[in-house]
């Protein structure tokens, strides 16, 4: 369990921190000016058109006792009369309904959105009840995590009335780590938040999702934010996922990120990808080589190919030639450059028999994945083959699978026309079986795929 107080967050954007502080100034002040004419002009107004509506209770049905009861306890009322129709020029949320013990919230200045609403008191206890969690006498029982379900569904169930509310939360930087497996099935209660933004949508909760990948450094949240913000605006946001990504890599780089898997950033590089990407994971090497030559290897298109081509090829003693031929061998058969890259890097003789080793499990099928630390199910597959790895210096974790099957005609008989290039150049015993022992599987789940 972890207040995230400790965590870092709000650590990117020193010259945005800087406008920030200034632009509620500024706003402040116009808003001030604005205020005092209105109310000059209301009272004006007032003065024109007579004494005032009447009390409250004359908004609620009288004939629905429920509703009177509700006023009188200060609880939502199950039904109220609507007291007049909001002009849209009257606030900026006209479009959500407003109950009468229930009044939309004040706008305030906001750096991100000029004008903002501030939380009603119901969506605020909402909210209250879903983060003061007593984790003190032991984990959760059943009853109490439906009842947290169901609250979180409640919130969602207000729309966009509940965002200025998860917003007051998110901006206060705390948090409750759940760990992977949590019975109220999110790893964190940000995450269940970020997750009622997602299923709210809109404007409003897409801003305030942009409005956190903007400020967040923690990579799991960044994973989830630009899942969202794709799902919501495909394609839109790749340019301020990409500049989130690329200032926590930065941080993490120096030191201030430390305990944090950052593997999420780079599954969020691999499957969302811009102009820029190739060049991150490039730099990014010397510090993580297997995640930033997995995430090169796996860009949709292949645009990272030529980058571990050139890798490879380097002069030996640098830390990610082997970590680039191994890369390579996993989509020697998507990728015609990649194959014959592979060829002419055999024929070199300059890499280890442990790299060659590797390269041959992958083209027999092998595949290495990096583990998705930021899913709210962080497990890794189940199954005979299957290997975990973690790297302590760099906190790299990643896990393989084997060969499982699945694999058409055509797919085998690439494999194995890749197999026998290598087999034919390689000069090493050890790799030269491993070669033959590859070209016996493959033959075998060949005549097996053709009986079926």
């Amino acid at each position: 369990m972890k207040d995230s107080l400790q965590n870092p967050r709000a650590g990117r954007g020193p010259k945005a921190i800087a406008e920030t502080v200034r632009s509620p100034v500024r706003n402040a002040l116009l808003l001030a000016l604005v205020a005092v004419g209105c109310v000059a002009g209301y009272q004006l107004w007032k003065w024109r058109q007579g004494p005032p509506r009447g009390p409250l209770s004359n908004l609620v049905d009288p004939a629905n006792p429920d509703a009177q009861r509700a006023l009188a306890t200060g609880a939502q009322p199950a039904e109220i009369i609507e007291a007049q129709q909001v002009s849209t020029t009257e606030t900026d949320d006209a479009s959500s309904p407003t109950t009468a013990d229930e009044p939309a919230g004040q706008p305030v200045a906001s750096p991100a959105e000029g004008l903002r609403l501030e939380p009603t008191p119901y969506t605020r206890q909402l909210v209250a009840n879903l983060t003061e969690l007593d984790l003190s006498r032991g984990p959760l029982t059943p009853e109490q995590s439906d009842q947290w379900k169901a609250g979180l569904q409640v919130l969602v169930q207000q729309g966009s009335s509940a965002v200025p509310a998860i917003r007051e939360f998110l901006e206060q930087n705390r948090d409750w780590d759940l760990g992977p497996g949590s019975s109220l099935g999110y790893s964190s209660v940000r995450a269940g938040l970020l997750d009622a933004l997602q299923q709210i949508g809109g404007p409003e909760a897409q801003a305030l999702m942009l409005q956190t990948l903007q400020i967040t450094s923690m990579p799991s949240e960044i994973a989830h934010l630009a899942r969202y913000l794709e799902q919501q605006g495909p394609g839109q946001f790749r340019e301020q996922i990409g500049t989130a990504v690329r200032e926590t890599l930065a941080q993490a780089a120096s030191g201030e990120l430390r305990g944090y898997d950052v593997g999420p950033l780079f599954q969020v590089l691999q499957t969302y990808s811009d102009a820029s990407t190739v060049a991150g994971l490039e730099k990014s090497l010397p510090k993580w080589n297997y995640y930033s030559a997995l995430a090169l290897a796996n860009l949709p298109s292949g645009e990272g190919i030529p980058s571990l081509i050139r890798l490879a090829q380097e002069a030996p003693g640098t830390t990610a030639r082997g970590v680039a031929l191994e890369a390579l061998a996993q989509v020697a058969i998507q990728y015609p450059d990649a194959s014959a890259a592979l060829v002419e890097l055999a024929r070199s003789g300059k890499f280890s028999e442990r790299n060659w080793l590797t390269a041959v499990a992958a083209l027999g099928g092998e595949r290495y994945f990096i583990r998705d630390t930021g899913a709210e199910d962080a497990s890794v597959p189940v199954g005979s083959g299957v290997r975990s790895f973690h790297l302590e210096a760099s906190n790299q974790n990643f896990y393989s699978t084997p060969a499982w099957g699945g694999m058409s005609p055509e797919q085998i008989n690439e494999r194995l026309g890749i197999n026998d290039q290598l087999l034919a150049v390689s000069a090493s015993p050890a790799v030269a079986q491993a070669l033959q022992n590859t070209r016996a599987s493959l033959l075998t789940k060949g005549q097996q795929a053709s009986a079926n």
